[in-house]
Order: structure tokens, then sequence, then C-alpha cells
């Protein structure tokens, strides 16, 4: 039975048990909202992160049932699949946010975000464009069987003028925590300055504690024998903005870039080996624009009944209620260029 299930990672008997119950608690929902015909591609189950939280949770069958209600509902409103590049191109041109050609070190996709490129001041349309990149990170992570991004946000250049607002701080991570619930691995924050405290003080108490574990802090690396190597900030470097230094995503030690990532796929300006820029508009469009196509043509397919037996690997219940662990949609990550 559990193997029907597509699952990244195996579950006991009792838990898979609980994931049949929910699929079953479910299937009314998803049928009386038209769920069933809707692709969800990237969409994380906001059940899904129990297993990460059983010791507050303890794999609650009505918890997880609201939450998934609740992303349902989400998706249905905000039709994040259907979310384009032709509707995201003035916030994506800058570079912005972008999800990198290249993965991590443990073969998650990475969105890199560079605050200092904000070109627009139209909070629902960077939200909006967030939304798009985290779909896209999401059916990676589906394809590569690894079910969670990594973020690299490079703060140099962070300022008031670039900073997001509070209110879409705290927007995004509703989106994240609640709809998208342990898509994340780590979160590497590169050269925040102090500036960046005053954010982190007023988004933290909307932070999940084991969210907030899995955000580390990395600094520009000192002149001496490496100075190739960014370093891990020191506690005591950040201590007045309480500042988690100590995660490195899902509880590992930080050490620099390099422990999380390949520097011939870190720009020299962070200390990497690559030269130039890792993000050029024009491949990264049409990189955009065939994936686009590709969810648009399943849509399609799905639209006119012709997906059959594969259809449960694009949309519905198969994909969305599969589990109440830490797993991916599974068969949606074909779709992912």
């Amino acid at each position: 039975m559990a193997a029907s299930l597509d699952l990244f990672e195996p579950l006991t008997p009792a838990e898979v048990d609980l994931v049949l119950q929910l699929k079953e608690a479910m299937a009314s929902t998803v049928e009386e909202g038209g769920v069933s015909h809707t692709p969800w591609h990237g969409a994380h189950p906001p059940c899904n992160d129990l297993p990460s939280r059983r010791g507050r949770r303890q794999w609650s069958l009505p918890k997880a049932t609201k939450m998934l209600q609740a992303t349902l509902q989400w998706r249905l409103e905000t039709q994040p699949h259907a979310i384009t590049w032709a509707q995201v191109e003035v916030e994506a041109g800058s570079g912005k946010n972008f999800v990198s050609p290249h993965p991590d070190r443990d073969g998650r996709p990475v969105v890199t975000m560079r605050p200092r490129n904000q070109n627009t001041g139209d909070e629902k349309a960077q939200v909006q464009f967030l939304t798009y990149c985290l779909e896209h990170a999401s059916r990676l992570a589906d394809a590569q069987r690894v079910g969670k991004m990594t973020w690299l946000i490079d703060f140099v250049g962070y300022s008031m003028r670039n900073a997001p607002s509070v209110r879409t701080s705290v927007e995004v991570l509703h989106v994240l925590q609640n709809h998208y619930p342990e898509r994340l691995g780590c979160a590497v924050c590169y050269c925040a300055p102090s500036l960046f405290s005053l954010t982190w003080r007023a988004v933290s108490p909307f932070i999940d504690p084991v969210t907030k574990k899995k955000v580390a802090f990395v600094e520009k690396a000192k002149a001496g024998p490496n100075p190739s190597k960014a370093a891990a900030t020191p506690a005591s470097d950040a201590a007045d903005a309480d500042v988690i230094v100590d995660g490195g995503g899902d509880g590992a030690a930080v050490g620099g870039l390099e422990a999380r990532f390949r520097l011939e796929h870190i720009e020299e300006c962070m200390g990497g080996c690559l030269k130039g820029s890792l993000f050029d508009l024009a491949k990264y469009r049409a990189r955009m624009m065939a994936e686009d196509a590709q969810v648009a043509a399943a849509i399609a397919a799905i639209s006119m009944g012709k997906s059959g037996g594969g259809g449960g690997a694009v949309l519905g219940v198969e994909s969305l209620s599969s589990s109440m662990s830490e797993l991916s949609t599974g068969p949606a990550g074909a779709l992912a260029n």
C-alpha cells in the first residue's frame, strides 16, 4: 500500500494508515470544490511537515485535514500553478529572485534572492513572483526526489530603499509556512547587515520555530590563508539581533557557503569561482517559458480528460494528500525542466 503513495521517505504502517485516512477525509472536499480538475504540480500538502514536528502535532488527522483544506482553498483562489512568465517578467527582469540552474550540495534547487535588485513597488506583484519561483523550485525538488529547496539570500547592497515592507515579509512567511510547509531545507543569508536585524525582529514572532532553525548566516571571507570561502557568522556577532546562526538547514552545522554549495556554482563576488553573473535574463526567460508550456500542456490534457491513468501524476488528491510526511508530490515533478 505504501508503495502506491510514491513516498520519498518510508513511513511506518501506522503512519501510512493515517495518510490513507487523510485521503479519505479529503475526498469529498476535493470533489465538491472541483479540485480534482485542478493541477497542483509543485504543491506541497500542508500536512507534509508533521513527521518533523511529531512532538507538537503527534500526527493529528484533524489538524492535517484543516491545514490541507486551507491550502486547497488558497490554491483555488490564487491559482499559483497558472502563473506564467508573461505575468511576472517585469518583476523577474532585474534578477532579484531566480531559481539557479545549479542545485546545492544536497541536490536541492536553489532560489537566489538579491534585495538590492528590487525594481518595483508593487507588493502584490512581488509576492506573486516569489510564488512563481516557489512553484518552479517545488517541481524541480520533486523531479530530483529531494522534496525541499534552499534559499540563498544575498544581502550585499541591502538598504531601506530596497528592503521589503514588514507586511510583505509577513505575507511571504505565511505563504511559505502554510502552503509550502517543509519545502524549505535551508535559508542561507549572505552578508546580512545590521539593518536587517530590524526586519528580523519584526517578523520573528511569525516564524515557526522549526523554520527559524533552518536559517543560517554567513559573512564575507576575511583576508587570510583561504579568502575564497565565506565564513560562518559567529553567534556573538548576531546575538543582539536574535539571529539563529547554528541552523544550517535540518540541524546541520554552518560552515560557510562551501558547506552548502559548490564554489564553482557561486559567483566570484560572493567568494565563489564562477566568473560573471549566474543570472542571464535571456536564458532564464527561455527556461521558464519552456516550463510554462509544459505546465499549460498538462493543464490542457487534464481539462480534456486525456490524462488517463497518469492524471494523478499531475493533479489532485493523489499528489496533494498522498502523505502526511515530508514528502513531495512525487510524479508531479515530471513537469520540471
